[in-house]
């Protein structure tokens, strides 16, 4: 049934043409002053059929309460009237609506042939995954025995099943039946096309994508295995060039937030911090204008989309489009080969090792690098990647082979960043920019207490009339600290202080777990506080009891009686304490 979708998500795809369309449904379209009166007549009574209905296509309920109404009144199934009114949206003609005509191969089918197709279709092209000697036996069950099960004397031998299976075969018939659309899709659909080049025609269009390493690492002070990193990564489209990565032991919106940082970061410093000395050419870069990722839960979130506010393209591919990308995935392997057949016995990760009687088969005791170490490892991995690993099939243009442009990722992106129109790379992108960007949002109410976000008051100089005249806000906060938070006005970030300093510089669950404790010790003191107000109420209404007389105290002269009563009860604490004695 039809339904609204963004235009974005057909970005990727080819316009089909009318000829392969009509193909592709087995239908011939003509004018309708060209059909047969009895062809003539029977579309335009399939269109009376779902006239009614075209009317709710943009209401779901309407739309099925009317299919529903029409499949009554005209004595078929909603299923037909379903098909009709397929037919005619996609070709927007009553024509399409004309029965199909029936082949000579359809009219001359056996009845052995057809039960055969039953067969195939029923329990071969199907989840169950049987094989063909089952379908097989399942159809001779089914057809081919009497109402005591028992076998008739003509029947169809295997090879004849078999052949007709193998000379009626659809390829793409079996592989969605037995292993889904998801499975066909991912495993088995015909990759056509030049894809990478499509997206990326020159450089500023970064392809991202994650990963867990074929390692284990242990602890710095390697007495415990911690696990496999998850490592990200961002590579230009068009030159290859790795443009930045994340290494470490989170995913989501921390690893999102780590790889763009090192994105946007001067490479030469980063590398310095790891005893690595490169020059600027060897890691250029800087944060592309547009980001291509696929719908893994990093990039699922709205945080993501965030990148939209500094000017980045996103765009998010359909499922299993792997191709779409294929130069971030074939980096992933690409890198991990540099390293991983010298670590070996050192917790590499390899199908080998899983073997029966395998020298690794223990790798994971016999890892030994920390995440620094590795860290180092694969820096020196990736500026090799860079600045000296050949691109061997990269489209060169003949200009690019007149300049002698080398085979380099980063001579690649040179020559694109000099001499190719529509490069897209945001090159004054700061750091700072980038962390408010990511961070996480939510809304904010401003009231005379404050700024209050996620239970938290907060406060800025100059926001005194916001907070007497109240309202929402959308705030940024980081949940690592909540000793602050940023407004979002109009592309501007306003820091606010907390207030709460008994909160000062924890997280989020610290806050709420503080909370918690604090509301389990008051649910636990509930009973003894009633307990006590119960009995604090006796004993003043017994005090009160005691103090009724049945005479009215005198009103008159309060003014003298109260100076006498304060004369009365004055004490003098000085010399009462003896500091008169001397």
């Amino acid at each position: 049934m039809p339904k609204w979708v963004s235009s974005s998500l057909f970005s990727g795809y080819l316009p089909c043409k009318e000829e392969e369309l009509q193909q592709l449904w087995g239908i011939v379209l003509a004018d309708e002053g060209e059909l047969e009166a009895k062809d003539k007549k029977t579309a335009r009574c399939r269109y009376a059929v779902i006239a009614p209905v075209l009317s709710f296509l943009e209401n779901d309920r309407l739309r099925t309460e009317a299919v529903g109404k029409a499949a009554e009144q005209n004595h078929i199934t909603k299923q037909t009237v379903r098909n009709y009114l397929q037919k005619y949206l996609v070709f927007n003609n009553v024509s399409a609506l004309v029965p199909k005509k029936r082949t000579a191969k359809e009219k001359l089918l056996s009845d052995d042939e057809r039960n055969i197709r039953w067969a195939v279709n029923k329990y071969y092209y199907s989840r169950k995954k049987n094989s063909l000697n089952t379908a097989y036996k399942l159809m001779l069950k089914e057809k081919y025995t009497n109402t005591e099960g028992i076998l008739e004397e003509e029947y169809p031998s295997f090879n004849q099943f078999r052949y007709w299976y193998a000379k009626n075969k659809k390829y793409m018939s079996y592989y969605i039946s037995r292993e889904g659309k998801t499975g066909f899709m991912r495993n088995h659909r015909v990759l056509a096309g030049d894809n990478v080049q499509a997206f990326a025609a020159a450089p500023g269009v970064g392809m991202a994508d994650s990963t867990i390493v074929d390692l284990y690492i242990v602890s710095d002070d390697r007495t415990k295995v911690v696990g496999r990193p998850v490592m990200a990564a961002l590579l230009d489209g068009y030159s290859y060039l790795c443009m930045g990565y994340s290494l470490g032991w989170e995913g989501g919106e921390y690893s999102l937030q780590s790889l763009m940082i090192n994105v946007v970061t001067n490479k030469k410093e980063h590398c310095h911090k790891f005893g690595i000395e490169i020059t600027g050419d060897e890691w250029p870069g800087g944060l592309p204008g547009c980001i291509v990722t696929d719908r893994g839960s990093d990039y699922a979130g709205n945080t993501y989309g965030q990148m939209a506010e500094l000017g980045v393209k996103i765009i998010n591919l359909e499922a299993y489009r792997a191709d779409a990308k294929g130069v971030v995935e074939k980096f992933f392997d690409i890198i991990q080969n540099f390293f991983k057949p010298y670590l070996k016995g050192a917790g590499v990760v390899a199908e080998e090792y899983l073997e029966r009687g395998s020298y690794f088969g223990n790798y994971k005791e016999k890892s030994c690098l920390t995440l620094k170490e590795f860290e180092t490892i694969l820096l020196r991995c990736i500026v090799h990647y860079n600045s000296k690993h050949i691109i061997k099939n990269f489209p060169f243009t003949e200009e690019m082979l007149e300049l002698g442009i080398k085979p380099y990722s980063s001579c690649i992106w040179k020559y694109g960043i000099e001499n190719l129109r529509g490069c897209n790379v945001l090159q004054d992108v700061t750091k700072e920019q980038i962390i408010l960007t990511l961070l996480p949002r939510t809304d904010g109410n401003f009231s005379r207490f404050g700024l209050k976000v996620n239970g938290l008051r907060y406060f800025c100089e100059g926001f005194f009339e916001r907070c007497l005249k109240g309202g929402k806000v959308t705030v940024a906060y980081d949940r690592a600290d909540v000793s602050c938070v940023w407004i979002y006005e109009e592309g501007e970030y306003t820091r606010f202080d907390l207030i709460e300093s008994r909160y000062q510089g924890k997280d989020i669950e610290a806050v709420l777990d503080m909370k918690e404790r604090q509301k389990e010790i008051i649910n636990r003191e509930q009973r003894q506080s009633i307990q006590s107000e119960i009995e604090l109420v006796s004993h003043i209404q017994a005090i009160k009891h005691n103090a009724v007389t049945e005479t009215s105290p005198d009103v008159k002269n309060i003014r003298k009686t109260r100076e006498e009563e304060r004369k009365r009860r004055h004490i003098n604490y000085a010399k009462e304490a003896g500091l008169y004695d001397n």
